[in-house]
């Protein structure tokens, strides 16, 4: 039940004795007493969430001249009262004081451990200043409180190597990582100035693979593989690159390494074969300037036997 304080019980025995003592000559005055009259309908939301403010207010709550005014609520669980009202006990019970005006709000707040479902609201205003001292039963329902939204996962960082450009030898590579020359592959081999093709295979997806060319370290091309892990690099040999034998290192951002043979041929126009090529179309021209010379004087001296036989011929006849 509702709180029910020292005053009110005083009030009630008074009232009940003033009525023995006056009898029946009062009877008329106090059945027509407004016993089952009562304050203004309480105000409210109609339905509450568990850990989340709840606000009632009310009004007209008037205690006796020099008396200042107070306001009980209790909140109890709607079953527990049907059941028996006399044994429900408030699950949550707020009093405070009230304005000059007779106007309060009350600011309810439910903890987890509350149940929800429908809830009645008992609120009474002491002193009381006469019989409708009690505010109307109010009804709402309490609801659980909202799902905590879920946090979506976090992808931690991958952590990232620095290429260091050098060379750790072929026991230092990466199982399954593979560099087969097919496809677009360009092979092992290429002179400076000339595109290079190379896809490797076995990366993680998305690593950043920086690629080395030795003797003389120089980076020559960065590539991403994608998401099955393969690399696809292409550069242009540096113009200046020795001839001979070179190494590729490939170092990817995640800890990939990877490192093949690879060979630098003779730049174009500089190797001995070229000057072979030169000298020999060199002799060829007066070779071929002779040739014709030879066969010109053969044919006019044909020509001429030719027209000195036929000239004595004409003299016999």
């Amino acid at each position: 039940m509702s709180r029910v304080s020292t005053l009110r019980l005083c009030t009630v025995a008074g009232l009940a004795a003033g009525t023995a003592a006056a009898g029946l000559a009062f009877a008329p005055t106090a059945l027509a007493s407004p016993v089952d009259s009562f304050l203004p309908p309480l105000e409210g939301s109609d339905t509450a969430v568990i850990g989340q403010p709840y606000v009632l207010t009310g009004t007209d709550c008037v205690a006796p001249e020099g008396e200042e005014a107070i306001v009980y609520v209790d909140f109890l669980v709607a079953a527990d009262v049907e059941a028996d009202p006399d044994a429900a006990e408030p699950v949550l019970s707020l009093d405070g004081p009230v304005d000059a005006d007779g106007t309060w709000t009350a600011t309810a707040t439910f903890s987890s451990a509350a149940t929800p479902g429908e809830y009645v609201v008992w609120a009474s205003c002491e002193p009381y200043a006469d019989v409708a001292d009690w505010y109307p039963d109010f009804s709402f329902t309490l609801e659980a409180a909202p799902a905590a939204p879920t946090a979506e996962p976090t992808t931690p960082a991958k952590p990232t190597v620095a290429p260091t450009g050098q060379i750790r030898g072929t026991a230092a590579n990466t199982p399954g990582v593979a560099s087969p020359d097919s496809g677009g592959a360009t092979g092992d081999t290429a002179a400076p100035g000339q595109k290079v093709v190379k896809i490797l295979s076995g990366f993680k997806p998305g690593e950043k693979v920086t690629v080395t060319l030795h003797s003389a370290p120089q980076t020559v091309a960065t590539a991403t593989a994608d998401t099955r892990g393969y690399v696809r690099v292409e550069f242009t040999l540096p113009a200046g690159t020795p001839a001979g034998a070179h190494t590729l290192v490939y170092e990817g951002d995640q800890g990939t390494y990877f490192q093949e043979a690879f060979t630098v041929t003779a730049a174009s126009g500089t190797g001995s074969g070229d000057h072979l090529a030169y000298t020999g179309a060199s002799i060829a021209l007066p070779l071929g300037l002779g040739a014709g010379a030879l066969a010109l004087g053969g044919g006019l001296v044909l020509v001429t036997r030719r027209r000195a036989a036929g000239a004595a011929e004409a003299a016999q006849v």
